[in-house]
């Protein structure tokens, strides 16, 4: 079985919202997490490890649950 190659994209080290999901809890206010790499097949990324405020590292689909701070526009 083959792993998909992590790859830098543009996202890598911005900065973006987490506002929780039904599994691990609603986030209020949502909390800011740092992206460190995201990988997915085709077009765009479809999952991403950040990193949140106190140093954990998670994994997060992007598109579904990450939105950019309202003064990132």
């Amino acid at each position: 079985m083959t792993h998909p190659r992590p790859r830098r994209s543009s996202m890598v080290g911005r900065t973006y919202l987490d506002p929780g999901d039904r599994l691990s809890g609603p986030r209020t206010p949502p909390e800011p997490v740092t992206v460190v790499v995201g990988w997915g097949p085709g077009g765009g990324p479809r999952n991403v490890a950040v990193r949140r405020s106190d140093g954990r590292l998670q994994v997060v689909p992007f598109s579904r649950r990450l939105r950019l701070p309202p003064d990132a526009s």
